[in-house]
């Protein structure tokens, strides 16, 4: 890949500076500023992140950040080259320029955090909520921030429900469970910035038991916004799901789930639920274990008023399907797995898994009607089976 080459990335980087070109370094001055210095981080032809190259410590520090669901080599390999990159900054050889432009999302959120500021840039892979996700530095390399830019319809909405669930949750108090700090929601060239204070996990953390959910955490967010017990199908958020599947546009889907709905409602409609919060993406790889702590982004889809218990069934189902195609015999092993069979309600299927199967479908469903819905067609189509199948029992 040559710096020249146009990608999500590159063409988001150009975005955070209206009017700027970003342009391979060394090209010939034109008499416009150089708003800002990147090197370009690939993985084989692939750009995944844009390290700031002003400070070898930010540099460092860009290339050491690590996902929880790193292996073990990657992580390694990861911090080698953060230490290597902060000795001899010369070793990040392919490097481009933010040319021109107006002044940048960078004094905008210098303006926040009360100092000069830079970013690395990172946008993932294509998928429905794809956007940037800036890791943010003061002027000694220090990384002080993490911010996320609504890019889309589906990134706006997600950004807006982020900063939203986080005030909700960082108004409460917690033993095990650690959000981030919430530093800003703001906007910047009408699109939502979210601004939070930095979780940073050690890079030598490893998942033990990687599909056994953190439960005393779980439980404790979901207490923290408790509800008293009801019927399913007198509550708001039963009401909810057949909303969100009336609004379905394709008829197939939509009669589908629909169907599916009233046999749950058949099996659990009259039983009392316990009524709580979830995160709604607790997965391996949004969370880390800190002593009896863990530290938890990623809220996005944290919601209120729902059944109890789904974090956990959601933490499982991800754990023992990452990386494997979509298929619906995959999440009911995973749902197996997790007991989803309720004794107590002689051999019937366990209620939280309908439940669950439930709530996910309706966001999923929602994703496939709008931009990018094709990265989770298959998921989503894939999981309306196992609800079938869970409610034919």
């Amino acid at each position: 890949m040559t710096v020249t080459t146009r990608t999500a990335l590159l063409d988001a980087a150009a975005e955070l500076w209206p009017g700027a070109d970003l342009v391979p370094a060394g090209t010939a001055r034109d008499g416009r500023p150089v708003r800002a210095r990147y090197a370009v981080v690939c993985r084989g032809n692939d750009p995944t992140v844009l390290v700031p190259v002003e400070s070898s410590v930010a540099a460092g520090a860009s290339l050491r950040r690590i996902s929880t669901a790193s292996s073990w080599w990657d992580t390694t390999a990861r911090v080698a080259a953060g230490a290597a990159v902060r000795a001899v900054p010369r070793l990040l050889r392919h490097r481009v320029e933010v040319r021109g432009g107006a002044d940048g999302l960078a004094e905008h959120l210098g303006e926040i955090l009360g100092r000069p500021v830079s970013f690395s840039i990172s946008i993932g892979t294509a998928r429905v909520n794809r956007k940037p996700v800036l890791q943010v530095f003061d002027e000694l390399g220090r990384c002080r921030a993490f911010v996320k830019v609504g890019w889309s319809g589906n990134t706006c909405a997600d950004v807006t429900a982020e900063g939203r669930a986080l005030a909700a949750v960082t108004a409460q108090p917690y033993r095990h469970v650690v959000p981030p700090e919430l530093l800003a929601r703001t906007s910047w060239q009408g699109r939502p910035v979210l601004v939070v204070g930095p979780l940073e996990p050690s890079p030598w953390h490893r998942r033990r038991n990687g599909w056994t959910p953190p439960t005393e955490a779980m439980d404790e967010l979901a207490a923290r916004f408790a509800a008293p017990p009801g019927e399913l199908t007198a509550s708001d958020w039963w009401h909810r799901q057949w909303q969100e599947t009336g609004r379905l546009s394709d008829a197939v889907s939509r009669g589908r789930l629909g169907r599916a709905l009233e046999r749950v409602a058949a099996i659990t409609g009259h039983r009392e639920l316990q009524w709580g919060a979830w995160h709604g993406d607790w997965t391996p790889w949004n969370m880390a274990r800190a002593g009896e702590k863990v530290l938890l982004w990623d809220w996005e889809r944290f919601e209120t008023g729902v059944p109890r218990g789904l974090d956990a069934l959601h933490y499982v189902v991800n754990a023992l399907n990452s990386g494997t195609p979509a298929s619906a015999e995959g999440v009911l092993q995973a749902l197996r797995l997790a007991a989803y069979r309720d004794r107590s309600l002689g051999g019937e299927p366990h209620v939280q898994s309908l439940l669950y199967l439930v709530s996910i479908l309706t966001r999923y469903l929602r994703l496939v009607d709008g931009p990018g819905g094709e990265h989770i067609s298959a998921r989503a189509m894939q999981t309306l089976v196992a609800l079938e199948r869970l409610t034919e029992v």
